[in-house]
């Protein structure tokens, strides 16, 4: 079309100087009255397009604004024409780089006669976790003759927030049998017990050290402390939130590998009634403990606002946590970078006899990367390269061996 607009631009600057010349030469009201009608030709085109320009009215609707990765949802857009004139080559572009519209090509074209409308009723996915705009992005209109067009960048655009993908897992292959929830935790799995706020009658056989002396002489009664146990966290996954250094798209599918796989295993141990522990620094450090679905939920949706931004490298989280001592039997850990710092890591966590899996998210395939890799399975390490066509749930499920 933009060679066409050239031509038909071209044909109306010829059009103008030669009825131009020939009302010079040969004068009357015939010629001067094609020279003026040649004049106000792009005039009346230009004004006409800024008119539609101004004038059209667009509206789109989507189903939720808060939606998850891969999941179709609900869609429709309508382009009104409210005036007495025909509206002509309206294109509307759709965005397409983090999102589709089922059944809909890029870019729509539509001519409306007054009173008219069109709509639009589809589904959409978003590919991509985090915030960003669908739907329509811009409006081309242009005028009969294909002389001019404005484009009208859409202010309200369609902004939703897009949750990461939950992968349900039918078993973990990268868990070592010994921390597998088919080798269900000991009874010996359990913190020290916690005193609890409340209090209850006491009972023959309770402990005399419970007893609330307090609360026993103001209801003239034995009262004893409520105690509850609480499982300790044998599994730690460390989710690596450092800023990567890559295009665009790439950082966005590595970024959302890593913060699936944390999701899918925390959600593999929670359904079955293990706890897990989510290390990652974002502003901070951060441990966030999930002992059930419930809490398990409240971590998902928090994370729509992770950000990798951290400042801390992923093994100075692993030997900090290690320096903490007491919890953690397997580690987990999912990274972009592997480094020499973070292999002499691995070697402390082996030596604490603590069994580690590493997930590599990356494309990388360069020869000193392999040999940090053949160095961490030496050693003892369960490590897994997670390319951006691999699909998370597959590389989770895979036997170790």
């Amino acid at each position: 079309m933009v060679i066409n607009m050239a031509v038909n631009r071209l044909l109306c600057v010829l059009l103008i100087i030669g009825t131009g010349i020939y009302a010079s030469f040969y004068g009357g009201n015939i010629s001067y009255a094609l020279f003026y009608l040649s004049v106000l030709i792009p005039i009346i085109s230009f004004l006409y397009t800024l008119y539609v320009y101004s004038r059209f009215k667009l509206y789109q609707t989507i189903g939720s604004r808060i939606v998850v990765k891969g999941d179709w949802t609900d869609y429709a857009f309508t382009i009104t024409n409210e005036d007495f004139i025909t509206y002509r080559n309206i294109k509307v572009k759709f965005l397409r780089e983090k999102s589709i519209i089922e059944d809909t090509e890029q870019t729509a074209e539509y001519s409306l006669l007054p009173g008219e409308q069109d709509r639009l009723v589809s589904r959409i996915k978003c590919n991509y976790r985090g915030e960003y705009f669908i739907g329509v992005d811009s409006v081309e209109v242009t005028d009969f003759l294909y002389l001019f067009s404005i484009t009208y960048p859409l202010g309200s655009k369609l902004k939703v927030s897009v949750l990461p993908r939950v992968l349900q897992l039918e078993q973990l292959g990268i868990a070592e049998p010994q921390v597998d929830v088919k080798n269900p935790l000991s009874n010996n799995n359990r913190e020290e017990e916690e005193l609890d706020t409340e209090i209850r009658k006491y009972s023959s056989g309770d402990n005399r050290k419970r007893i609330h002396w307090k609360a026993s002489a103001r209801h003239q009664e034995l009262l004893t402390r409520k105690y509850q146990h609480r499982q300790r966290v044998e599994i730690i996954l460390f989710m690596d939130l450092m800023d990567i250094k890559e295009d665009e798209l790439k950082v966005t599918i590595v970024e959302d590998k890593i913060i699936e796989s944390i999701l899918a295993i925390s959600n593999f141990y929670a359904v079955r009634g293990t706890s897990t522990q989510i290390v990652y620094e974002m502003v901070d450090k951060r441990q966030v403990t999930i002992r059930s679905k419930g809490e398990f939920n409240i971590f998902y949706k928090a994370c729509i606002n992770i950000r990798f931004e951290a400042k801390i490298p992923i093994y100075d989280l692993i030997k900090d946590r290690m320096l903490r001592g007491g919890e953690g039997s397997f580690y987990v850990v999912a990274t972009h970078f592997l480094t020499k710092e973070l292999y002499l890591t691995s070697l402390q966590v082996l030596a604490r006899g603590i069994k580690l899996s590493v997930l590599f998210i990356s494309d990388d395939l360069s020869e000193g990367t392999k040999k940090l890799k053949d160095g961490l399975r030496q050693a003892g390490v369960n490590i897994y390269q997670v390319m951006s066509d691999d699909e998370i749930d597959k590389v989770l499920s895979k036997e170790i061996g």
